[in-house]
C-alpha cells in the first residue's frame, strides 16, 4: 500500500501563527478587561446612586412629617448644602443633612452626611448648638454617618445646590430664620460620579416633598363698629387670616393684653363665651369668637372716652398673632354714647 504524503509546517509558519494568536489573545484580554472594568465602574456608580436615592427617600419621609411647631422653630438651618430640622417621631429627632466640601478632593468627591439627635418630647427650646451647626457633620450629635460618597454637585467649579426650597407664596424663600416657617416644599438633588472625568457619566438623583406639617402664624386684624345700644360696640375679627386656610380661634381683650411669653394657644384657660375672666394671666379678657358684642361698663368712663382693645388669634397648630393693646400695638375705640 502506498503511503500518504504528510507535509508539516515549517518553523516560520509556526512562528507566524503563534504571533497572530498572541495578538488576537492580547486584544481579547484587553477587551475583556475593559468590559470588566466598565461593568465594575457602572456597578459602583449604580450602587452609589442607590445609596443616595435611599437617603433622599428617608429624608423625604422625615420632612413630610416634620415636627409640629408649638413654641420653638422646627427648622433650624437652611442653605443650599445644609439642612437641619426636627422630625415628629416619638423622640422628636433633630436631623442634619449636609455636604462636606472641606476635604482636599471635595470638589470631585464630596461626602453627604446625616447627623441625628433625639430630644425629650417635653423640651421647649431648640437643643441645636453652634458646634452642631459647624463644619459638616458638626459636633454634639448623637450619631453621624456618611450617606454616600462621590457627590459631585460642586465638581469643577459647578454650583448645583443640594437643596432648593419653595415657600407658601410660590417663590424661593429661606432668606432668614424668620421665613423658615414659610417653607412648604423642598427639592433635593445629588449628582454622583465614582469616576469623575472618566468612565460612566454622573447620575442625578432627585427627590421632592411637600412639608405638610409646616405652619405659619396667622394674621390678626379687626374692626370695631358702634351699635344703636348705649355704650355697646361690635368687635369683628373677620379680617384675620390663616396662610393654611384653617379655622382660627379669637380671644378679645381690653386694656391689658397677656404677655407674649404666656400666650399658649394649645391650653386656653376658658371655653365658650361668657362674662370677662382671666385668660393667660390677663385681667383684661373679654370673651372669644370671631365677633363679639361688648358693652362698656360705667367704670370705663364717660361716652366718647378712648379705651384700648386687643385681639389674639390662634390657629390649629398653636401659632398665634395679636393686634391691638400695647405692647402688640394700640387700637383705641370711642365708647358709644
Amino acid at each position: 500500500m502506498r503511503l500518504r504524503d504528510e507535509h508539516g509546517f515549517s518553523l516560520i509558519e509556526l512562528l507566524i501563527v503563534m504571533s497572530i494568536s498572541i495578538v488576537v489573545l492580547g486584544a481579547t484580554l484587553t477587551t475583556f478587561n475593559g468590559m470588566t472594568r466598565s461593568e465594575r465602574d457602572n456597578d459602583s456608580l449604580n450602587d452609589t446612586a442607590q445609596l443616595a436615592r435611599n437617603a433622599l427617600d428617608v429624608q423625604a419621609r422625615q420632612l413630610r412629617n416634620v415636627a409640629k411647631r408649638v413654641a420653638s422653630p422646627v427648622i433650624d438651618t437652611v442653605s443650599g448644602y445644609d439642612l437641619i430640622f426636627q422630625t415628629s417621631d416619638p423622640s422628636r429627632t433633630w436631623v442634619r443633612y449636609c455636604l462636606d466640601t472641606t476635604a482636599p478632593a471635595s470638589t470631585d468627591r464630596a461626602r453627604l452626611w446625616v447627623a441625628e439627635l433625639g430630644v425629650p418630647s417635653s423640651a421647649t427650646a431648640t437643643p441645636v448648638t453652634a458646634g452642631m451647626r459647624g463644619g459638616c457633620p458638626g459636633t454634639g450629635w448623637s450619631t453621624t454617618s456618611v450617606v454616600t460618597d462621590y457627590v459631585t454637585n460642586r465638581r469643577a467649579g459647578q454650583d448645583r445646590p443640594l437643596f432648593e426650597y419653595g415657600c407658601s407664596a410660590g417663590t424661593t424663600c429661606a432668606a432668614s430664620a424668620a421665613t423658615y416657617d414659610q417653607i412648604v416644599s423642598m427639592t433635593a438633588q445629588t449628582f454622583v460620579d465614582t469616576t469623575p472625568g472618566t468612565g460612566p457619566r454622573e447620575i442625578r438623583v432627585v427627590s421632592g416633598v411637600y412639608l405638610r406639617n409646616q405652619n405659619q402664624a396667622p394674621v390678626a386684624s379687626f374692626v370695631t363698629t358702634p351699635t344703636s345700644t348705649s355704650r355697646t360696640i361690635v368687635l369683628n375679627a373677620s379680617g384675620s387670616s390663616d396662610f393654611e386656610g384653617r379655622t382660627l380661634n379669637y380671644y378679645w381683650f381690653k386694656g391689658v393684653m397677656p404677655a407674649s411669653a404666656s400666650i399658649d394657644c394649645g391650653h386656653p384657660t376658658v371655653t365658650g363665651n361668657g362674662p370677662p375672666r382671666t385668660l393667660w394671666g390677663s385681667a383684661g379678657y373679654l370673651g372669644e369668637g370671631i365677633t363679639l358684642n361688648y358693652t362698656f361698663p360705667l367704670t370705663d368712663g364717660i361716652a366718647n372716652a378712648l379705651v384700648p382693645v386687643g385681639l389674639v388669634v390662634c390657629d390649629p397648630g398653636d401659632r398665634y398673632a395679636t393686634a391691638g393693646v400695647p405692647p402688640q400695638g394700640a387700637i383705641t375705640v370711642n365708647i358709644p354714647s
